[in-house]
């Protein structure tokens, strides 16, 4: 099954799957990730989302193995997908708009630390043509786990407490009037309500709209009807 051709945005059916999220939180998703034990076996070859994800996460310890290229396939089609769902000319030139990518948890010095995201932005900058303000300005000392490592996932305030904002990376220009903050996979939102203090305090009276890649779908034992989104 292929992906959805537009991002869905988190309303009151999805909301309660991510109970951190507040109620007036604004973030949008492309597709529907089923977790693995939710999959009958077949894992990442569920469905298109279930694919697209583990390749986008593949971990830099498999650079230089043969299956590398696939990451980069991924986020190439993640780059090309957000370049389409947002009439980004407009958005350009009516606001000063300011893309943020969510850290991974291991810290920059890590030589595992994966830039995916910031990558998939520079690409998405390029394919609009536009000179997008990428701010790769948040950083987490690896203090926690990441998410899908540990079956014991962080709250928004440690998650708070360990984030860090870079001045010269966050400050380099004019502050926003809105961020489009980037991750990959939208769980409990802990990691989003984190980032969004963390902006706030950075840039009072900012909007911060989220952007991901997939949320996290815990199927209905009692509704096939959503099998492989």
């Amino acid at each position: 099954m292929n992906m959805p051709p537009r991002l869905t945005v988190v309303g009151e059916q999805e909301r309660p799957d991510h109970w951190y999220l507040p109620a007036d939180a604004q973030c949008f998703f492309w597709g529907e990730y089923t977790p693995y034990e939710h999959t009958q076996g077949k894992r990442w070859n569920f469905s298109a989302t279930n694919q697209l994800i583990a390749n986008f996460k593949k971990g830099v310890d498999r650079r230089d193995r043969p299956d590398w290229h696939y990451k980069q396939q991924a986020i190439c089609q993640v780059a090309t997908a957000f370049s389409r769902f947002w009439k980004w000319a407009d958005t350009h030139q009516n606001h000063r708009l300011a893309l943020i990518p969510i850290p991974p948890s291991k810290p920059r010095h890590n030589p595992l630390y994966d830039t995916r995201m910031v990558d998939m932005l520079n690409q998405l900058a390029q394919l609009v043509d536009l000179p997008l303000d990428i701010r790769d300005c948040l950083s987490f000392s690896g203090a926690n786990a990441a998410s899908h490592e540990t079956a014991e996932r962080p709250s928004p305030d440690e998650l708070q407490a360990d984030l860090s904002f870079d001045e010269a990376a966050g400050r380099r220009v004019q502050p926003p009037t809105v961020v489009f903050l980037f991750d990959d996979m939208l769980t409990t939102g802990a990691h989003y309500v984190a980032a969004a203090r963390k902006l706030t305090d950075a840039y009072p009276g900012t909007q911060i709209i989220g952007n991901f890649v997939a949320r996290r779908l815990i199927p209905d034992p009692f509704d096939d009807s959503r099998i492989g989104s």
